[in-house]
């Protein structure tokens, strides 16, 4: 199945314009893209139903009948292949969302997200504004719960948001346990799915987004990697 998540993140603009920033470089997006990218924001959508996704979001910021005049299918599909040109959104492939994310995040750079108060005040009047409901738009207040776990994997990107990189590091691990060639393999592969898991549990939280993708991971053979459970 192929899948459609969201890359990089929003940068405020005085002028108005609605900038997204991938890795190192800034990228202004046109009404129907932003549409699109907001939509996939943290959402991995089933390429079928991307469209339905995003005039869900003009249904709720415009209203259903402008929604409508918006939602042209050939638009939507020309400036969705053109986010995917531009980096902005990163097209990925597996049995399940969890195991898309999984081959995804092997090639990512990862940016955790610090929210200010004024962050969080601007989400609260972004999602009212939407017509999300009060109770909704709170959310932007609670603070994440995070595992042993996930806080010590989110405090290593915080150092390093490169995936391979400490994919790489895991494996380097492993070959130092004392057992037969074949055990590291099956060590490795519980470890990295664990290690993946984690990054999949925080960016669901809201609490990574994929800064950019790399051309190659250092681990990102599919054959590594056994079907998600």
């Amino acid at each position: 199945m192929i899948f459609y998540t969201a890359v990089g993140n929003r940068v405020e603009e005085d002028s108005g314009r609605f900038v997204v920033r991938v890795g190192e470089q800034e990228k202004v997006l046109s009404e129907m893209e932003t549409m699109i990218w907001a939509a996939l924001t943290w959402s991995v959508c089933e390429e079928a139903n991307v469209h339905s996704q995003m005039y869900r979001l003009l249904c709720i910021a415009l209203g259903k009948e402008k929604a409508m005049e918006w939602a042209d299918e050939e638009d939507f599909r020309f400036c969705l292949n053109r986010l995917v040109r531009r980096g902005l959104v990163a097209r990925c492939e597996g049995e399940t969302k969890e195991e898309a994310l999984f081959f995804l995040f092997q090639r990512a750079v990862l940016k955790p997200i610090c929210y200010s108060f004024s962050d969080r005040m601007r989400n609260f009047t972004d999602s009212l504004a939407m017509g999300k409901g009060i109770k909704f738009a709170l959310r932007a207040f609670q603070k994440p719960t995070f595992s042993y776990e996930e806080h010590k994997v989110f405090t290593q990107i915080v150092k390093n948001g490169t995936i391979s990189d400490h994919l790489c590091s895991l494996q380097k691990e492993t070959q130092k346990v004392p057992v037969a060639e074949k055990q590291k393999e099956e060590i490795l592969e519980q470890v990295s799915q664990e290690y993946l898991r984690i990054l999949v549990s925080l960016y669901k939280k809201k609490q990574l987004v994929i800064s950019c993708i790399r051309e190659e991971g250092g681990l990102e053979a599919k054959e590594r990697m056994a079907a998600v459970v």
